[in-house]
């Protein structure tokens, strides 16, 4: 009764251990690639953040170009308008003038009708006399 007892590898020790380290290194396997996977989805996410504010950086610049160009049309539309209401201004001061000149030479040549018409009949009237 020799019974020589083999080891049964499904029994021992060695085999339970190589277990629990395989199925560490398994653990530690899928921990690595969900860190990495992360990381990407991270990296990608935050280059996507930055590819956005440039984006509503150069929609920002533009607006504020447009804004501009458009503040500076206005102001030289108004800068026109003025240089415009000045000159019609002129204008009436010159014609209303210009009438103003215009009736005092009828008012004095009218005068200077009444005066001559005076003058004629006083003429006639020391012709009379004489």
């Amino acid at each position: 009764m020799n019974e020589t007892r083999k080891p049964d590898p499904a029994n021992s020790k060695a085999l339970f251990v190589l277990r629990i380290v395989t199925m560490s290194f398994a653990i530690l396997a899928c921990v690595v690639v969900a860190t990495a996977m992360l990381t990407r989805w991270i990296m990608d996410l935050n280059r996507k953040v930055k590819e956005s504010n440039t984006k509503m950086a150069k929609a920002a610049a533009r607006i504020d170009k447009f804004r501009k160009s458009r503040i500076k049309h206005i102001l030289s539309q108004r800068k026109q308008q003025l240089k415009e209401e000045k000159a019609g201004k002129k204008k009436q001061l010159y014609e209303r003038s210009k009438k103003l000149a215009e009736s005092e030479s009828e008012a004095e040549t009218a005068e200077d009708l009444d005066e001559l018409e005076e003058l004629d009949a006083l003429g006639d009237l020391a012709d009379e006399e004489l």
